[in-house]
């Protein structure tokens, strides 16, 4: 009877144990530390990355906290359980792979992770000239030079610009350079080149880009846009253009007398 008894016993504590187990696996289910509307899926950039190669890391929860990872896909992306509860991935190259993470049950869950070329797109809304030193300049010789300079820009009509595509694997900050010379995205137009952007930018050290073009190269810097009287506009966004010294590059030269070009990327 009392055998009976302690039998009784210890199958009703297992059935609690089991239930309170349950409870657990419900109340804190094996998942990734993201926002809930990503629906399990992150996407990584490339070749932009930290300097060990590295971009960025996903934290697991739940479960039993005893977690293993695998890639399905290793020619786009390496992972490192570098920590007990979190995974870094490596990129290798652009398209998708899927990480499972399982943990000492048996659980598991499956990160989805989309790996994308950055781009950077350059859209010109209008077309200026800077001419400095030149206060003793006539009108009509100002004029000569404004037409020289506005001469020497690739984009010919407000609405072309440029695309950076940052796909060199060995160099994160160049690529190919799609130019549309009179529309963006328009494709028979298109002529494809090559760019360099600095990595070192900063408010101090502005975006500073080389773009070679049909055999010519282009030095432009990234600077706040002023009006003709001299005036930055502050707005939340500044306007900004990209200015480039062509001195040296029109007919015309005067002693003292700097010019530059200035394509805006949003019309005033």
């Amino acid at each position: 009877m009392k055998t009976t008894y302690l039998m009784g016993m210890l199958f009703a504590f297992l059935c609690i144990v089991a239930l309170a187990g349950c409870s657990d696996e419900e109340n804190n289910p094996l998942r990734f530390d993201l926002s809930a509307d990503t629906d399990n899926t992150v996407d990584v950039c490339f070749p932009r990355s930290e300097e060990d190669g590295s971009a960025g890391a996903v934290t697991i929860l739940g479960g039993d906290g005893s977690y293993t990872a695998q890639c399905d896909n290793a020619a786009v992306l390496k992972i490192d359980m570098k920590y007990p509860n979190a995974f870094v991935f490596y990129p290798q190259d652009w398209g998708e792979a899927h990480v499972t993470v399982t943990d000492g049950t048996g659980a598991s869950i499956i990160l989805k992770v989309v790996v994308y070329q950055s781009k950077q797109t350059l859209t010109v809304g209008y077309m200026d000239v800077l001419i400095t030193g030149g206060e003793q300049l006539t009108e009509e010789q100002q004029a000569a030079l404004r037409e020289e300079a506005l001469a020497t820009i690739p984009v010919k009509k407000a609405g072309g610009g440029y695309r950076m595509i940052f796909d060199n694997p060995q160099d994160p900050y160049s690529g190919t350079l799609c130019f549309y010379p009179t529309e963006m995205d328009k494709e028979e137009e298109m002529v494809k080149g090559t760019f360099i952007v600095n990595s070192d930018r900063s408010e101090e050290n502005p975006w500073y880009y080389r773009f070679l073009l049909e055999e010519k190269e282009h030095a432009l810097i990234l600077l706040p846009y002023e009006d003709k009287k001299g005036v930055t506009r502050n707005y939340l966004i500044p306007i900004m253009a990209l200015f480039e010294d062509v001195t040296g590059q029109i007919p015309t030269s005067y002693p003292g007398v700097k010019v530059f070009t200035q394509q805006v990327l949003w019309k005033p």
